[in-house]
């Protein structure tokens, strides 16, 4: 009995630090990947705890390439998942190389990116759009890897992907660590940092964007 005890506890110990090391070892190899480029103009607020931290800031971008579809008619989770597989189906493979034959695989990169056009719970800055029967309307992306043009990057064989050159722009942000987003938590979210742009005497304009860098278990 003694030595079942002491086996089911290493086992139970095992499985405990595998439960651990698998989100750090995910959260590891999501943070080498390649992200957009950007340079920060101002900090509005930071909150540092051991493990996680809490950022508002203003950020410059520089111009980045998107595979992107738009969703419409569905609630934020329904575009995320919908999105999220177009998209990617384009990067793994169903796509036509513009050099070659066939497919072409398209390297991962970071964050998986969300513009919320239009969902008035989360009430839009955005121009007014028509009003969506049974959700809001959704715009998925991946940032494409840099070394791409949009004339070299293969050519989506899913005519609702499309190539986007997105430009040089400005953006307010703020970090969060949790879940998946919903629409409760990101409105929220945009609720806040619009008080701290506003206390800061910064106007913002635009969309609002939900951009993912970690899978909701890391």
């Amino acid at each position: 009995m003694v030595a079942l005890t002491t086996v089911a506890g290493s086992v139970a110990a095992a499985a405990g630090a595998l439960l651990v090391a698998w989100p750090i070892a995910i959260w590891w190899e999501v943070r080498k990947l390649e992200k957009p480029k950007y340079v920060v103009t101002r900090t509005l607020k930071t909150r540092q705890t051991p493990f996680f931290g809490t950022t508002a800031e203003i950020r410059s971008y520089a111009p980045f390439l998107t595979a992107e579809v738009t969703l419409e008619g569905c609630d934020m989770n329904k575009a995320m998942g919908s999105g999220f597989r177009q998209v990617a189906g384009f990067i793994f493979g169903k796509n036509k190389a513009v050099d070659r034959e066939g497919a072409e695989k398209v390297s991962m990169t970071s964050p998986v990116a969300m513009e919320v056009v239009h969902n008035e719970k989360i009430g839009m800055t955005a121009p007014v759009m028509s009003q969506q029967d049974g959700g809001g309307v959704y715009k998925v992306a991946f940032t494409m890897p840099s070394k791409y043009t949009k004339d070299t990057l293969p050519r989506p064989d899913n005519p609702n992907v499309k190539i986007i050159e997105v430009p040089s722009r400005t953006m307010a942000v703020l970090t969060w660590n949790g879940g998946v987003p919903r629409e409760e938590t990101t409105a929220s979210k945009t609720q806040e940092l619009r008080a701290l742009l506003a206390a800061a005497g910064v106007k913002s304009t635009g969309s609002v964007h939900v951009w993912g860098y970690h899978p909701p278990w890391a």
